[in-house]
């Protein structure tokens, strides 16, 4: 099942906790962060952000799938948006350590993302600079649920969008109440995706808690 085949309806509601993972992966790559923003009621916008080449072009996917229950089936749409050069042109919503992550190192490329864009970047490559522009993809006609999403590069990709890691991906919820009315009244604006937040890397942490057999 796909977004385009939910029912048309306003979600009222947060984009809630994000749980991002660290995963294995190579450290010859480039696109470095990865976050989500609202995009309008029942839409979420996943940008995945880079840092300077000589290029400035969109590739690849992003995938996206239900869990804890959501039934929302896995569903991957290309990439459409592409931001202009430049730190000016950040997405709106992409709030370090709360809704936007990096890898935190490329010799540590199996640990948790943070939420600070750290030196090591500039000290192996100064003239790469910071992430300066991004792409996203957007999901619609989505419901109240948790939502896992996957970065899906190309099977060759450009130095521009290979991912430091070899998959970048997190955990959304959207949490609220669905109402029919296809505009909401001004009042329901004003609640819409109130109390963006982090719960950090929630799921291995619990992974490392649990006692051993």
């Amino acid at each position: 099942m796909t977004a385009s085949r939910f029912r048309k309806t306003a979600i009222v509601g947060a984009i809630g906790a994000v749980a991002l993972f660290g995963l294995a992966g190579k450290a010859s790559a480039h696109a470095h962060s990865i976050g989500y923003a609202n995009a309008g009621p029942g839409s979420v916008t996943v940008w995945l952000g880079t840092y300077s080449h000589g290029g400035h072009h969109l590739e690849g996917s992003l995938n996206l799938v239900g869990v804890n229950g959501n039934p929302f089936a896995s569903t991957t749409v290309p990439f459409t948006l592409l931001t202009g050069t430049g730190v000016a042109f950040k997405p709106a919503g992409l709030i370090d350590g709360v809704t936007n992550f990096y890898v935190s190192t490329p010799l540590n490329v199996d640990g948790p993302l943070v939420g600070s864009e750290t030196t090591w970047l500039t000290t192996l490559c100064p003239a790469c600079g910071p992430a300066d522009h991004w792409q996203g993809a957007t999901f619609n006609g989505l419901a109240a649920g948790d939502y896992q999403f996957t970065y899906v590069p190309i099977a060759n990709p450009t130095a521009e969008w290979t991912p430091y890691n070899n998959s970048l991906n997190g955990i959304f919820n959207i949490s609220g109440q669905v109402i029919n009315p296809a505009i909401p009244e001004p009042e329901t604006y004003a609640l819409m995706l109130a109390g963006l937040g982090v719960v950090g890397f929630m799921a291995r942490r619990r992974k490392a808690a649990q006692p051993s057999a």
